[in-house]
């Protein structure tokens, strides 16, 4: 419901694979040589909110490699690779319950299959086990923000998992 108002550029005339992400953000390559970059994964909603939280994160003297994810089935594991061997830090910004959402998913796959390339747990942000409010002015205080985003990528690079 929150999606209703988004407005954004649309490229006519060009058709986007939906098997693959798109990188919306790189990185600086100071922040991840210091290890103060993550990766963020996210999708809808998410990416506006994201998009909003970078400046904010950047003042804190982080970074972020913003990933969005245009297809969950199958998952472009290949782009989140090149990203995890760049951050080590992977944060999941998403709008389902937390257990058997997308974020729990994409985490148990890249916990095990990526595993190694991660120097902390997979910090997930998403609602919490409980039935998503009808309501919009309700829905707002449990989907997840662009400010949860900023204190999850502060608590990532700063060892607070």
């Amino acid at each position: 419901k929150m999606m209703k108002e988004s407005k954004g550029p649309v490229d006519l005339g060009k058709c986007m694979p939906l098997n693959k992400a798109a990188v919306l953000n790189k990185a600086s390559d100071a922040a991840v040589n210091a290890g103060n970059a993550v990766t963020v994964l996210t999708y809808l909603h998410g990416v506006k909110e994201a998009q909003l939280s970078i400046e904010a994160i950047q003042e804190e003297g982080f970074d972020v490699d913003l990933i969005e994810l245009r297809s969950l089935k199958p998952l472009d594991m290949d782009t989140i690779v090149e990203s995890l061997g760049r951050t080590h830090k992977l944060c999941i910004l998403d709008e389902s319950t937390k257990s058997g959402g997308v974020g729990a998913t994409i985490s148990a796959q890249v916990s095990e299959e990526l595993f190694d390339l991660l120097d902390a747990p997979v910090k997930r942000l998403c609602m919490d086990d409980a039935p998503v409010p009808y309501a919009s002015s309700m829905e707002v205080a449990v989907v997840k923000r662009g400010s949860d985003l900023v204190q999850g990528v502060f608590d990532l690079c700063t060892g607070k998992w």
